[in-house]
């Protein structure tokens, strides 16, 4: 069964949320707050133990209007910072992607947030891709890199960081798991 969705898009990537984001006077800093880009979209971010029951890390709901969107994060399965991090932004991808008068519902598990699974998915491959971008921006990546690096070797006298050493650090400054970092430094060519 195919089935068809009138996609709505609010946004066409993350550049245009964030550029949205500085307009109404928000900082484009590391982390990326998220918390704040979904109150400028007016949607409702809450914990939601429920979720626990079905194995839903988190969801996107919207009226049938396609206007208020509410986002539900289990906090049982995003205990971790960085967890619900990336599920928020995950979601945040369904939202600015995916708004549609057809699906009002994005329940996502470990399959459809695990970037290997969800690469069959158009929707779910697409929110993962919005939410690594949206977490690590490029050219703000690229900033803290320069920042990281130069640091690093004026304190240790001229000494090279390791690759492990570097994706470990800017990970932390982007509050990300050291695997996503790898994944997005690999995409912009920062490290092979």
């Amino acid at each position: 069964m195919v089935m068809t969705m009138k996609t709505q898009r609010k946004f066409k990537n993350y550049a245009a949320l964030l550029k949205a984001f500085i307009d109404q006077g928000g900082e484009v800093t590391a982390p990326i707050d998220l918390d704040a880009i979904a109150d400028m979209l007016g949607i409702e971010v809450r914990d939601a133990p429920e979720l626990e029951e079905t194995d839903v890390i988190g969801e996107i709901s919207f009226d049938k209007e396609g206007g208020h969107a509410v986002i539900k994060i289990n906090p049982f399965q995003n205990t971790y910072l960085v967890r619900r991090r990336f599920t928020l932004a995950h979601e945040l991808g369904h939202y600015c992607l995916h708004s549609s008068s057809d699906k009002q519902v994005f329940s996502d598990d470990r399959k459809t947030m695990n970037r290997m699974a969800s690469y069959w998915d158009k929707y779910e491959s697409e929110a993962n891709s919005f939410a690594a971008q949206l977490l690590m921006p490029k050219q703000l990546v690229l900033n803290e890199s320069g920042i990281i690096l130069d640091s690093y070797i004026t304190e240790n006298g001229g000494r090279k960081m390791t690759t492990e050493q570097f994706t470990d650090q800017i990970a932390r400054v982007f509050c990300v798991s050291k695997q996503a970092m790898q994944y997005r430094l690999q995409s912009i060519g920062i490290i092979s």
